[in-house]
């Protein structure tokens, strides 16, 4: 056997080989051995190889269907004898229904899977019925219009012969006069509007900041106003329907009353501070205040938070230097 470890030419072949020589070599040995010598306890007592034997005189010759010997007879028909058709292939005719992978085959590009064709339906003209839309209980077909594209294009074309005669041609200047004085009374009221925002913009600028007291707002609010604003605008105020803003304009304010009258020339006398009440000479005061100085450097020094912070800082806590040993994972036991 020729082999090449470069190519991998044989090297399989050389390894099927070597083991089907070692494997025939390890039973050669096995059945050599004293195990399998010809004793009671050999394994060929324990083995028992079956041959089949007739159980009667009975021909038991393989079944062919009728069908299919009729086919063999339709397929081999001007060949010579039935017995030489191969009866491991599939012998079809024109009764044999087509599947869907031998139409796609022949028909190739113009193919179309059709699933409906074998719907099993009582009528079979409604297979390709169209398969009605149901939304909340309702049928969208029965809410449309067959005739809707017919009655569209009538009125399409009756707008379009109103339009050719002028039925549309006609200005605002053919207005009666009541919409005449209508558009005048808007665009006096877009006037207005445009006016009393530019107003509010100037008073916002001069007003100051909020809160400011030195120029401050004066309040424009007032019954007469509104009527005389409404009067420019064309609508007619009555004066009944004023009557409930009037008693509430007349209403005073509720709240604190606010009292008037002069600044007081004069401010409450506040007492002296503790410490001048304490010490009243002033050269023992300021002796006082440099001691007192003086102490404080020393919390300074220890950055305490002030005279009574006393607390004592502990070092060496016990429950993290108690009871541990140097050496080992041994702690206090």
């Amino acid at each position: 056997m020729e082999m090449s470890t470069i190519n991998g030419n044989g090297v399989m072949e050389i390894k099927d080989k070597a083991c089907d020589e070692l494997l025939a070599q390890r039973v050669e040995a096995k059945l050599q051995s004293k195990k399998a010598s010809t004793t009671d306890d050999s394994i060929l007592n324990r083995l028992f190889v079956a041959f089949p034997t007739p159980r009667d005189d009975k021909v038991r010759a393989p079944h062919v269907p009728q069908v299919v010997l009729e086919k063999r007879m339709k397929a081999s028909r001007g060949q010579g004898d039935a017995t030489k058709v191969g009866t491991n292939k599939i012998m079809r005719d024109e009764a044999t229904r087509k599947l869907e992978r031998e139409l796609e085959l022949e028909l190739e590009d113009e193919y179309i899977l059709d699933l409906k064709k074998n719907y099993m339906l009582k009528n079979e003209d409604e297979k390709y019925d169209v398969v009605p839309e149901i939304w909340e209980g309702h049928n969208l077909a029965d809410f449309v219009d067959p005739e809707i594209e017919q009655k569209m294009a009538a009125l399409l074309e009756e707008e379009e012969l109103r339009e050719k005669a002028g039925e549309y041609d006609s200005d605002l200047d053919s207005d009666d006069e009541e919409t005449k004085e209508r558009l005048k009374l808007a665009q006096q009221i877009r006037e207005k509007e445009k006016l009393l925002t530019l107003e509010s913009q100037e008073n916002k600028k001069t007003a100051g900041r909020s809160g400011s007291r030195t120029n401050v707002r004066k309040r424009e609010r007032s019954v007469s106003r509104l009527t005389d604003d409404l009067e420019d605008l064309g609508v007619e105020v009555d004066p009944k329907r004023m009557k409930n803003l009037q008693g509430q304009m007349a209403k005073a304010p509720l709240g604190k009353k606010v009292k008037v009258g002069r600044s007081r020339s004069l401010s409450a006398n506040r007492p002296a501070p503790r410490d001048e009440i304490g010490i009243p000479d002033k050269k023992t005061r300021d002796k006082a205040s440099k001691l007192r100085l003086k102490v404080l450097q020393g919390f300074k020094r220890d950055a305490r938070k002030g005279e009574a912070d006393r607390h004592i800082y502990d070092l060496k806590p016990k429950h993290l230097f108690s009871g541990k040993r140097k050496m080992g994972k041994t702690d206090r036991r």
